[in-house]
């Protein structure tokens, strides 16, 4: 039994290249780690080949915040669906074969660029530094929001990053709203939060949002406060509020319900990428089957803890379908 009947997410269809590299590397590039930094293609493309021979264990992904969260969804066993813009080159093609054969559906406008693409520095200590060229995505735009089908859809999930495109956000948020869609909302990084606080305030304080997710960075940029105090803060504004910490689990509130879940306990943390949206994906699919607050909260954390095991998003078959025994 589906809550949502098909949940649909918009945002950045790209294309992951992950890597280990040292800490010596990762420091020469001067970006901060941990962090994400956006570039122009032929910036990007000169980033690999200053970094060549420096790259361990290179493997490639599908990637983006939001088509990894449908991504997990559908692998999860619920009805998901992906909209965005990807290229017409051989990284966008398969990257759209690969998450059909995901059972994930796509509904993807297509830009004569090259797709975008993401390189992602794994350091020793498993934490993972960005180097986005965002190419064809930074073309998803206002009317391929109109072009998307949004029938039977019954919950839009929107990867924070969106903001910063406001025409396809506003967009988003004005077809959600005209047809009583609710949204779910994952503020995707605590640079977006500062940077696209006063219009996020707004939206919460209009009732726009349904679900909102966060980091405790994000919630402490969004609210100025910390732990419980920011769950309360989102919680008055939302009906569904998240508030994840990492290792120490993470803080739900739905209506007068709260609940604590725990991190879910791992063997070797080899790699933090998509930690956040595999534990989107987790929840929403508890809450979509109907799950209770705190139940879906401890998939969440399952799933999470299974994708920090492998490099990106390669979780194995058979832990797959442990997660959706689980639920």
């Amino acid at each position: 039994m589906s809550q949502f009947s098909t949940i649909l997410g918009a945002g950045s269809a790209l294309w992951d290249v992950l890597a280990h590299v040292s800490e010596e590397t990762l420091a020469s590039l001067g970006q901060p780690k941990g962090g994400m930094t956006l570039m122009e293609p032929d910036e990007h493309a000169a980033l690999f080949t200053r970094l060549d021979g420096k790259l361990q264990g290179q493997e490639e992904a599908c990637g983006g915040s939001a088509c990894n969260t449908m991504l997990g969804l559908a692998r999860l066993g619920s009805k998901a669906a992906f909209a965005g813009r990807r290229g017409n080159d051989a990284r966008g093609e398969g990257l759209e074969k690969a998450l059909r054969g995901h059972g994930l559906e796509t509904r993807l406008a297509v830009d004569p660029t090259a797709n975008g693409c993401v390189l992602s520095l794994v350091t020793p200590d498993a934490q993972r530094t960005m180097f986005t060229s965002l190419a064809a995505a930074a073309n998803f735009s206002a009317s391929d929001v109109q072009a998307i089908d949004l029938t039977g859809v019954g919950l839009l999930y929107l990867e924070g990053y969106l903001l910063f495109n406001s025409p396809v956000f506003e967009a988003l948020m004005e077809r959600a709203q005209a047809l009583k869609i609710p949204v779910a909302l994952d503020c995707g990084a605590f640079s977006v939060v500062e940077a696209c606080k006063g219009r996020l305030q707004e939206l919460l304080s209009q009732g726009r949002i349904e679900i909102l997710l966060a980091n405790e960075d994000e919630a402490y940029a969004l609210t100025g406060a910390h732990d419980e105090g920011a769950l309360e803060w989102i919680a008055s504004h939302v009906p569904t509020a998240v508030v994840k910490l990492g290792a120490r689990g993470a803080l739900l509130a739905q209506g007068h319900k709260r609940a604590i879940v725990s991190a879910a306990p791992v063997a070797q943390v080899l790699d933090t990428t998509a930690a956040g949206d595999l534990w989107a994906a987790g929840f929403l699919h508890g809450l979509d089957k109907g799950l209770d607050l705190s139940a879906a909260g401890q998939l969440a954390a399952k799933a999470a803890a299974e994708v920090i095991q492998v490099m990106g998003t390669a979780i194995p078959e058979e832990r797959w379908a442990a997660l959706k025994a689980l639920a």
